[in-house]
């Protein structure tokens, strides 16, 4: 089985930065959305659109992002997806209206899109599958880290220069200041992979895998894996704001608190997902325990129940994503990983891009009580879909692996 290099090492660390200001940007409006509802005098399905509109146009181009990544686009594409996200954010602190706001969420949307589709494929080429769930996990915990520092970073911000206009432009810059470095790792791993090349080392492509039913699966899986995903994250603070009477900024603290629990619940999964060679029951029991702790948001909570109710979301769902991402490099054709997670990124992300409105509108209509039976309900089919996935055995990767 190939070894772990030092190129291994320099994609790792260039895409987990990527991670991280992908889902700074795609979450940036998030905390300041009680702000920017009460400027502009948003309904709640308006702010859920604002935070759809970055998803759904990113999850379009996934595909075309995929297919350019077979084509040798890659490495390029991780770059590039930050110095574009973070122009389109200096350009949408300028906002003053609704239509201007979703405009720019569009044109991030294609912007960060470069980057997962062209990322996951990178590293499970870099390392052997014995290694690959705590790589993805490691890559996973800088867009955790990104998601859940957005509502520190944006209160903090809020604070210091007031608004949310000002905020925005300090997060445009930080994506400028990033990108030099992002470039110089990736340049420096492609390098060090023609030098190893060189020297008789190989990236370990595991056994060549084709089109499968696991696969498929898969795609179904993610899309409704998507939904809890992107309504909590992006919709959270709103919701703690409208059902529990949070002024804005301790919102935003809590579901920062939220997320750094998945980044323990990451850090658990990922080596045991490895030292076992599993990784369906993990990517079960993730979803199945949801359904008990969304049904417990709506029971009114006291504050330290809510916010063990909320470290329990979040340590429970991110607990299947280190498994649930190596197993997608697992069943994804060998030969077309760019397109294959060009269709996971773009058909399998489609509910998530739209769910942040769907949350929305049914708590509009219906309230937001309805909104999280939604989850629930989604939870509950993820988890049944959950027991159509089978494993690969790791020792048939082991086995291929010695016969190459």
């Amino acid at each position: 089985m190939a070894k772990i290099t030092k190129a291994s090492y320099g994609v790792l660390i260039a895409c987990t930065i990527s991670h991280f200001m992908n889902h700074l940007y795609t979450g940036a409006l998030s905390p300041f959305l009680p702000l920017i509802r009460d400027e502009l005098g948003l309904t709640l399905t308006e702010a859920g659109v604002l935070t759809s509109a970055v998803i759904v146009t990113m999850t379009s181009a996934h595909l075309v992002v995929g297919y350019m990544g077979d084509k040798g686009w890659r490495d390029i594409l991780i770059s590039v997806s930050v110095i574009l996200s973070a122009v389109v954010m200096l350009i949408e602190s300028f906002a003053t209206s609704f239509l201007f706001l979703v405009g720019t969420q569009v044109a991030l949307g294609f912007a960060v899109s470069g980057y997962h589709p062209s990322a996951f494929p990178a590293i499970s080429k870099k390392f052997p599958r014995n290694a690959r769930a705590k790589a993805i996990g490691f890559n996973a915990a800088g867009g955790l880290v990104g998601m859940a520092i957005t509502p520190f970073l944006g209160v903090f911000l809020l604070v210091v220069l007031g608004g949310w206009r000002n905020p925005l432009f300090t997060l445009g810059l930080m994506g400028v200041a990033l990108f030099i470095p992002i470039l110089l790792l990736m340049r420096y791993a492609d390098n060090q992979a023609k030098n190893d090349f060189e020297n008789g080392e190989v990236e370990d492509e595991g056994p060549q895998v084709g089109w499968t039913r696991n696969y498929f699966i898969a795609i179904i899986f993610m899309g409704l894996r998507s939904i809890p995903f992107r309504s909590t994250t992006l919709m959270m603070p709103i919701y703690l704001v409208d059902s529990y009477g949070y002024e804005p900024v301790w919102a935003g603290s809590l579901t920062a608190i939220m997320l750094m629990a998945g980044l323990f619940g990451e850090l658990v999964s990922a080596p045991i997902s490895d030292r076992s060679g599993k990784r369906v029951p993990y990517m079960f029991l993730s979803v199945v325990s949801m359904v008990p702790l969304f049904l417990m948001l709506n029971l009114a909570l006291e504050p330290l129940p809510l916010l063990l109710v909320l470290i329990g979301i979040g340590f429970i769902y991110f607990f299947g994503v280190p498994p649930g991402q190596a197993f997608e490099t697992e069943v994804t054709p060998t030969e077309k990983q760019g397109l294959a997670f060009g269709l996971l990124f773009s058909v399998g992300a489609i509910p998530g891009s739209l769910a942040p409105a769907i949350f929305g509108w049914i708590g509009d209509v219906f309230g937001l009580a309805s909104s999280i039976l939604f989850l629930v309900i989604v939870c509950a089919i993820a988890s049944v879909v959950a027991l159509f996935l089978k494993d690969t055995p790791l020792e048939h990767h082991v086995v291929i692996a010695m016969e190459e």
